[in-house]
């Protein structure tokens, strides 16, 4: 998972929780990119976005989450997502953008783009969502009694 900023209260402890739960069931890291400050302008995100590609893991699958992509339809849904791309044999990267949102040039060059739904929410509670719905999703691909 690449993202933008720390995970900072009151969230911190919900991405822990579900990023710790995730990475027991799969190889999993994040890398956090400091948040810049400045012009509204694009250009922070622009660094921002420059510096999210550099953490990337060579080959890896970029899914950018955007509001503007598609949204899966349910937890059993995303976890059947999840597995085609984790069954593909390349490492898949989230990408969560700061209080801006992505770069568009990095939206434009992943692989894919994913919403987590209608609703406008601030980056820090879009890393728990994701977090727990990777969580979830795992545990719904190995029957584990947390998905039901």
């Amino acid at each position: 998972m690449l993202v933008v900023g720390r995970a900072r209260p009151p969230h911190d402890a919900a991405a822990r929780l579900y990023e710790r739960r995730a990475a027991d069931l799969i190889a999993m890291r994040i890398d956090e990119v400091p948040a810049e400050s400045g012009a509204r302008d694009g250009s922070a995100r622009r660094r921002e976005g420059r510096r999210l590609l550099d953490r990337a893991v060579e080959r890896a699958r970029l899914v950018a989450l955007d509001p503007a992509g598609p949204a899966p339809a349910s937890s059993e849904a995303f976890a059947r997502w999840l597995e085609l791309r984790l069954g593909a044999q390349r490492p898949v990267a989230f990408v969560i953008g700061g209080a801006d949102g992505l770069d568009p040039d990095l939206v434009a060059r992943a692989d894919e783009r994913l919403s987590l739904g209608p609703l406008t929410m601030p980056h820090q509670l879009a890393r728990v969502v994701l977090a727990e719905q990777l969580y979830r999703g795992l545990c719904i691909m190995r029957g584990h009694p947390y998905a039901r």
